[in-house]
């Protein structure tokens, strides 16, 4: 009986010893700051989208607490009814878009609303500019995205950001290896939608009471969101020898095989489209192509080394080709690679990287931010302004 109790002793005190190192760990977590959220659930039109309601520190690049409104967007609350006298400016994007790495008054898209509303863009009316970034997104995922979502907003203008680095990739079949996403391919010279992702075992694990139940568990655990973290950098490194936005090589060139021929012309089409619903609707469309970490390094070297890896002369292959689709089709094609690249080279600093990354790589900082939104800007008065111009004349 002795050796029974005091067996039963060592083993609570084993336990205790051990919940207290748990819950020390845990409190220095939170006290250093490290934090690694989930913050996607899933969503049968876009494949995934943010979790509604969700506020929590972003460290994987820079450091920027972030919260999700309650409509599912990394944004302030904004009613779905337009306020009277209101201008509303909607973004669609990517992780570029959706910006986790800086905080919100930071991102260029309340760049662009500060820049728009001091500016008077809208001759007298408020300036609303509603953030529908999300990570991972394709321009599929975005014509998605603004067929079921964003036109309850009544936006009277539709920016449509493209990160040339992999959204090409992003909207094929082929080339694309995430799976839990909306597809679209030509059949007949037509658009089809292919929506199987919903059947994808992952999808539909992530639907289940137990994940849910399992995520939201991580969410309020920083020791659990290290393990899954640790987990997820350890699959990537095994499966994936891109970098942290996962950018192509491949898209600085002219396509080099059928794959990348019908990616380019599937993201050419789902844009068409995206203009062509809009123009339906009464409703302005602009394009603006992002940039790449090496289109905008700092070091010309760099760059020109990089280049000749590739056999290119340049790194903006992707903003003449959209540009040009643009001028055929109608609509504007803001290309800000080649502007950043110039005021990088200028001025020697980085538009992309973090103290806690590699410099010049990964995302935009704040100041890549900043004079995004500050030229998104521009180019839309510019082109607001021709647009009267051309309109009076006739």
């Amino acid at each position: 009986m002795r050796r029974r109790r005091l067996l039963w002793k060592r083993l609570w005190l084993v336990c205790c010893s051990g919940l207290v190192g748990l819950l020390l760990a845990e409190v220095a977590l939170r006290l250093l700051g490290v934090s690694f959220p989930l913050p996607y659930v899933p969503d049968p039109a876009c494949g995934s989208r943010l979790r509604p309601g969700l506020c929590a520190w972003y460290t994987k690049e820079g450091r920027a607490y972030f919260r999700i409104n309650s409509a599912g967007f990394r944004d302030r609350e904004h009613c779905p009814e337009k306020p009277p006298g209101t201008f509303r400016v909607a973004v669609l994007g990517d992780s570029y878009a959706e910006a986790f790495q800086v905080d919100q008054q930071e991102t260029f898209w309340a760049v662009l609303e500060r820049e728009l509303q001091q500016r008077d863009f809208a001759s007298g009316r408020a300036v609303e500019v509603l953030n529908f970034g999300v990570s991972g997104f394709g321009t599929a995922q975005e014509l998605e995205m603004l067929r079921h979502q964003v036109w309850a907003y009544a936006p009277d203008l539709v920016l449509l950001t493209v990160c040339t680095g992999n959204d090409i990739r992003n909207n094929s079949r082929r080339l694309e290896t995430e799976r839990v996403r909306p597809f679209y391919f030509l059949q007949d010279g037509e658009l089809q939608i292919d929506r199987t992702f919903l059947e994808h075992p992952s999808y539909l694990i992530a639907q289940s009471t137990k994940d849910k139940i399992k995520n939201a568990l991580i969410n309020r655990c920083r020791l659990l969101q290290v393990v899954k973290e640790l987990r997820m950098r350890h699959a990537a490194k095994q499966t994936s020898p891109m970098g942290a936005i996962g950018l192509d090589d491949l898209i600085y060139l002219e396509p080099p095989d059928d794959d990348w021929r019908d990616a380019w012309e599937i993201t050419e089409r789902l844009i068409t489209a995206m203009h062509a619903e809009l123009r339906a609707r009464g409703a302005r469309f602009h394009v603006v192509t992002l940039s790449n970490p090496l289109q905008v390094h700092p070091d010309r070297a760099v760059r020109e080394a990089y280049q000749r890896t590739l056999g290119v002369a340049d790194l903006f292959y992707p903003e003449r080709r959209l540009s040009e689709l643009g001028r055929r089709e109608g609509f504007p094609v803001t290309a800000l690679a080649p502007r950043m690249q110039q005021y990088a080279a200028e001025h020697q600093v980085y538009l992309h990287g973090f103290p806690n990354t590699k410099p010049g790589d990964g995302h935009w900082n704040a100041d890549g931010h900043g004079l995004a939104g500050q030229w998104i800007a521009e180019s839309l008065l510019q082109h607001c302004a021709t647009v009267e111009i051309e309109s009076t004349s006739r």
